[in-house]
């Protein structure tokens, strides 16, 4: 499951330039502008900067909050060696008390596919979480002072911008629960084809056979003495 919120994270955090789009049509629907007026003032600002009404602009709040998550990405590389590293670990540690690398297998597989399935449910219904927990009245003690509006339009913001991740990861997470059911299976039959294989069949006549051609001792011989 950490492998599945990593790839998450990762893919959101590279929907930068949509996070900057949905920002910026968020602030043009609060300020009943239109994108041509947004950019004639914006080029006015940027060629007038010392103007009050520009300080949106110098600041660049937007700009700002992409670029502090973009400095995130950095850090899920490490992030990345360490779940591999966990997964590698706990392979050893299956290995170690099956003692048997097919059984230890099958645990591991069986394990992961079971979590691939159950991640591609959780981000199916992830925007449906979304919605449960903005509807619900402890959200609603929560923003008080917040407009349902507002409160809407940001649920929506969050959906376009984390859409593709979402969708991404549930097929990641299907495909590799298909791809790990399918060789938890085959794995299970070769082990059971095996330990079929090491059970010797009952077969009177080879049994007969074998005897026959097999060399007889030969028997030691006895001196028998005479009494005279």
């Amino acid at each position: 499951m950490l492998l599945f919120l990593a790839f998450f994270a990762n893919l959101s955090l590279q929907q930068t330039d949509t996070l900057k789009q949905e920002l910026q049509g968020y602030i043009l629907k609060q300020s009943n502008i239109t994108q041509a007026e947004f950019d004639q003032v914006k080029t006015f600002c940027e060629q007038n900067p010392a103007q009050e009404n520009c300080e949106f602009f110098k600041q660049n709040p937007i700009e700002e909050v992409v670029n502090k998550i973009s400095m995130a990405k950095d850090y899920f590389l490490g992030t990345f060696l360490l779940i591999i590293a966990l997964l590698l670990l706990g392979f050893g540690l299956v290995f170690m008390a099956t003692k048997n690398l097919i059984d230890a297998f099958i645990k591991i597989s069986l394990n992961l596919s079971i979590q691939s399935f159950f991640a591609a449910t959780y981000f199916n219904f992830l925007p449906d979480i979304f919605k449960a927990i903005i509807n619900s009245s402890s959200f609603s003690q929560l923003a008080q002072g917040i407009s349902q509006e507002e409160v809407n339009q940001t649920l929506t913001l969050m959906v376009n911008w984390l859409g593709v991740p979402m969708t991404r990861t549930f097929n990641l997470a299907l495909s590799l629960g298909i791809v790990l059911t399918f060789l938890t299976i085959m794995l299970y039959f070769h082990k059971r084809s095996i330990k079929e294989g090491e059970i010797v069949d009952y077969n009177p006549r080879k049994q007969i056979e074998d005897r026959a051609n097999k060399p007889k001792k030969e028997e030691p011989k006895t001196n028998i003495r005479t009494k005279k």
